[in-house]
């Protein structure tokens, strides 16, 4: 599947896409608690993610072309470090915070200034290296399809281990998983750091080339990614306050719960896209149309689902979509670009998918205040618009240049 003597280097970013999404979700099963904890709102949660949402859309781009002239390595230590500080900034912020010593709107700045900015920021670098260094390592469309399913599999991964982890923490106290994501992460940026190889100093270093966002080989694959991921942060984001509210929980209680529910959908999404999608062989139309197909079928779920079993089942539907659809939204644009350009649709994804969480936890939030089935609903309309999309429009089922179509002029990118 890959070049030869590639794997070793693809296990370890893949491990470093891990970490960093493990560590993410291994908070995330607490935010919602610990802002009622804090003294903040459910729109406060909101803007905290908004604002880290907007980090990654702004640096997705940025880091993209970095991969090209710094090396996959350099920008992965650097996300990872990062992350790390930001991570262990909130950590202490909260600690803070449930001490009394900060003013609420202090406290919210500095919770914006550690968990939205630098956090997210650094975040961004990681799963746009992955993207770019796979696109990179493989050629034709199946190999490609697995590669990106591998990426994919390690999100999944960390999204499956880190909210189960970060549930059970909570019995060790509120702020234990604040502590432990942190460490998480350092510990894998030194493994990556001893254990990836630097690069050779003599490597080609390809010019990074600039695609725009409504490029026609691109913007299908974007719109793709886009309402996937826009109705799955709705979801993520909002099952919290649904599992408190209609079973009257704890915030420890609520902790474990999301966790747990959270780990189903991970779970399905990560076992879809490291032992389905490799075997099936379909191309990324036929990924991202049942992909999408089975999301609505988990999101209308979660309009009427009044225990946790049933949130769960709905959840692992959800995981399940999106398992053919990743994969399929993130390889397809890569097929139709050169090598000079894989660089700069990684950062292009990035932003779009990062985009989903500037608009996703407003939206989001905001609708859960109005009606508790309001943002299912909402997220049920947007994939039925997008299942249309997918099926009708032209775009999704290239895989390849049309032939006698030229490339546009390919001008290096200038920061």
């Amino acid at each position: 599947m890959f070049e030869k003597s590639s794997g070793r280097p693809v296990l370890l970013v893949c491990l470093a896409v891990f970490g960093l999404m493990a560590g993410q979700q291994m908070v995330g099963p607490i935010l919602p608690p610990l802002a009622r904890e804090l003294g903040l709102s459910e729109l406060h949660l909101g803007i905290v993610m908004t604002v880290a949402a907007i980090g990654a859309v702004v640096a997705s781009p940025f880091w993209g072309r970095r991969g090209a002239s710094w090396g996959h390595r350099a920008v992965l230590l650097t996300s990872l470090a990062g992350a790390t500080v930001g991570l262990l900034g909130f950590a202490v912020i909260a600690q803070a915070g449930l001490a009394g010593a900060f003013a609420v709107p202090l406290l919210f700045a500095l919770i914006l200034l550690s968990r939205s900015v630098i956090f997210g920021i650094s975040w961004a670098a990681t799963p746009v290296t992955a993207q770019s260094y796979v696109a990179d390592m493989t050629t034709g469309e199946v190999a490609r399809v697995r590669g990106m399913s591998m990426v994919g599999a390690a999100q999944g991964l960390g999204m499956a281990l880190g909210p189960g982890v970060g549930g059970l923490l909570v019995f060790g106290g509120l702020l234990l998983p604040l502590y432990v994501a942190p460490a998480l992460i350092a510990v894998i940026a030194v493994l990556v750091w001893l254990n990836l190889p630097k690069p050779d100093k003599h490597r080609e270093i390809v010019a990074a080339v600039k695609v725009k966002p409504f490029d026609p080989r691109v913007w299908p694959f974007l719109l793709a990614g886009f309402g996937m991921f826009m109705t799955y942060g709705i979801v993520l984001l909002t099952v919290g306050f649904l599992l408190q509210d209609r079973l009257a929980l704890t915030a420890q209680q609520t902790g474990l719960a999301t966790g747990l529910v959270t780990l189903a959908c991970a779970g399905m999404m990560m076992l879809v896209q490291a032992v389905v999608v490799p075997r099936v062989g379909w191309g990324p139309a036929r990924l991202i149309r049942v992909g999408a197909s089975v999301m609505a079928v988990g999101t209308a779920t979660m309009v009427f689902a009044s225990t946790a079993a049933v949130v769960a089942v709905a959840l692992a539907v959800l995981g399940v979509g999106v398992g053919f659809c990743m994969p399929g939204s993130m390889s397809g644009p890569t097929l139709l670009v050169s090598r000079e350009e894989q660089g700069a649709v990684a950062g292009l994804t990035g932003s779009s998918n990062a985009l989903t969480f500037v608009f996703g936890p407003l939206v989001g939030t905001a609708l859960y205040e109005i009606a508790p089935a309001a943002p299912y609903l909402l997220g049920t309309v947007l994939l039925v618009g997008l299942i249309v999309f997918v099926f009708a429009h032209p775009g999704i089922r290239q895989t390849a240049p049309p032939t006698g179509v030229q490339r546009p002029i390919e001008v290096p990118a200038v920061d």
